[in-house]
């Protein structure tokens, strides 16, 4: 009797530290923001440090050695953002939030750019459909597109008579998509 191969997260891949930030996140906010009830504002700050570095790991491994120069000017710019809303954490969650998302989406946008750019150069057909770092990059570039503008209005929507958790809404729906991507983008892995 056989058993059929087991699809596993191949830990070579560039997109595994994010997919295991997202499971941690989902079992933190899950168990310490609802059950226990706790304010997790200083999680979501260092969750969006995790995420910088994540996300940067997977746009440098898919274009190592090329963009290198870039890619690490990229970087600090980002820890330097990122230690720039350590100091507004205190003042605004959501301007801290803001000034992380700018140069964060920046990145994803060029490395999208640059992953799409490379496929119109390629001689080679690919079937998209089956190539999982098509699912990464479009979960990555829906994503950020999506809520950019979200987390850059987040103070202005919030303190506002705007209706808050609408917006709410389009925020689980990008996480959504991105879940969604992400899933199907480690479904068409090869099992290692």
């Amino acid at each position: 009797m056989a058993f059929p191969k087991k699809r596993a997260l191949v830990f070579k891949e560039p997109i595994t530290p994010f997919i295991w930030l997202i499971f941690l996140a989902t079992l933190y906010e899950g168990i310490v923001a609802i059950v226990l009830k706790t304010n997790i504002s200083y999680w979501n700050h260092i969750y969006s440090f995790i995420e910088i570095l994540t996300v940067f790991y997977f746009y440098f491994k898919l274009f190592h050695p090329r963009f290198k120069t870039i890619l690490i000017l990229l970087f600090v710019l980002l820890l330097l953002t990122h230690i720039i809303s350590f100091y507004l954490i205190d003042t605004s969650l959501f301007i801290a939030v803001a000034v992380n998302t700018v140069p964060l989406t920046s990145l994803v946008i060029l490395g999208s750019f640059w992953w799409v750019r490379d496929l119109f150069k390629s001689d080679e057909v690919q079937n998209l459909w089956q190539n999982p770092i098509f699912y990464f990059v479009s979960a990555f570039y829906i994503y950020y597109l999506v809520t950019m503008p979200l987390f850059l209005m987040g103070s202005f929507i919030f303190n506002s008579n705007l209706y808050f958790y609408d917006f709410a809404i389009v925020n689980i729906m990008a996480t959504l998509i991105l879940r969604i991507l992400l899933t199907i983008g480690v479904w068409k892995m090869k099992p290692a």
